[in-house]
């Protein structure tokens, strides 16, 4: 149940009345240091909102890079792992990864975490080598074990995403090994073909069908559902991935040099694609349905802020999806959001504002 915001409101007003500071440090500006031109980090005054575990096929498609970074940089959501997972089938975007597997992915993203200063902060683990064969039987790694163990931790009350530009491979495993982390998280995936039909061509479900199907079909986990018409919108330019991104920090100008590599592999060996001016980042409304939710809370308490302001949904009954990526209509069971449409603004601008905040130009 969302609460009103004009309560709210009024307990903020009283406040700002009597000239007293909401939620900010000194230690909080982002304004450059004069001396030094360094960005002082962006920190939010009051802390995590929510837990993340970021599960990514980090070896393909170099969207997932652009994702986790902004993830990273995001302080209004704590990332408690990073799971490298398998793109099963495609070749590599960056030969010189030597595979798209989860071996690959999980040492990009180590190479993230270390770029970033987070090594020592974020744990890397990896995902399973290959998807699911039978809908009753996990395929067991250290990535699907990270979300069992913390989705059944009792220490902390801020409320478990675990965000999906990938198969649902590890997902699907950790509901299999324990099926209690069900009531304990809340899985939002970048994947499935449009409504109401569903799609044969989708990447992320044909990485692993029996595993968006034990999520569908079988489980009762909150899910928030991204569909390839509405993660399509995420496009940016490449000219403006060259200004706000590659002049900024160690990890920048990494980035801007992983999509050049991608490019180029996809024009090169006889595949002659030009990707001319543009790329699509579909994996990153993962942070915006997380880290970027609207300021007043969704329920009374304990708060939840799950408004996704700008960003439209639908609410329906979860469907039943076919091993094919079609979906068939359900009348009862649990329901799900399925997103229509992406704030793109704010989506992009708070990244590149953010590559700005944390990082000096050319500091690398």
């Amino acid at each position: 149940m969302e609460i009103g915001r004009r309560g709210l409101m009024r307990g903020v007003g009283a406040t700002l009345a009597t000239g007293a500071t909401v939620g900010v440090s000194a230690g909080s500006a982002s304004a450059q240091t004069p001396a030094t031109g360094k960005a002082k980090p962006h920190r939010a005054g009051l802390g995590a909102r929510s837990r993340v575990i970021i599960s990514n096929d980090l070896a393909g498609d170099p969207d997932g890079l652009f994702s986790t970074v902004h993830a990273l940089l995001s302080p209004s959501t704590e990332v408690r792992g990073i799971i490298g997972t398998f793109a099963d089938g495609r070749a590599p975007y960056d030969p010189a990864n030597g595979g798209d597997g989860s071996a690959q992915a999980a040492e990009l993203g180590r190479t993230i975490v270390r770029l970033m200063g987070l090594q020592r902060t974020v744990p890397v683990f990896k995902g399973a080598d290959s998807k699911l064969t039978d809908p009753t039987r996990p395929v067991r790694s250290p990535g699907a074990e990270a979300i069992v163990a913390e989705a059944m931790r009792t220490d902390t009350a801020l409320p478990l995403y675990v965000t999906v530009g990938a198969a649902l491979t590890e997902v699907a495993s950790a509901l299999l090994i324990e099926p209690a982390v069900a009531d304990r998280m809340t899985v939002i995936w970048i994947g499935g073909g449009p409504y109401p039909s569903g799609s044969t061509g989708e990447t992320n479900f044909n990485e692993d069908p029996i595993a968006a199907q034990v999520v569908f079909n079988n489980s009762s986990v909150p899910l928030w559902q991204v569909p390839s018409d509405a993660y399509g919108v995420c496009m940016v330019s490449d000219a403006e991935l060259e200004v706000d991104v590659a002049p900024y920090g160690d990890i920048g100008p990494w980035l801007y040099a992983k999509l050049q590599t991608a490019r180029e592999t996809l024009w090169a060996n006889g595949r002659g694609v030009n990707t001319g001016e543009t790329w699509s980042l579909g994996d990153s409304p993962l942070v915006l349905l997380t880290a970027l939710t609207s300021w007043g809370p969704s329920t009374n308490r304990p708060f939840l802020y799950q408004r996704t302001g700008s960003s439209p949904y639908d609410t329906v009954y979860a469907p039943f999806i076919n091993s094919d990526g079609t979906y068939t209509a359900r009348s009862e069971g649990r329901k799900i959001r399925v997103y229509k449409d992406v704030d793109t603004r704010t989506l992009f601008s708070d990244f590149f504002a953010k590559m700005r905040a944390h990082h000096a130009r050319g500091s690398h």
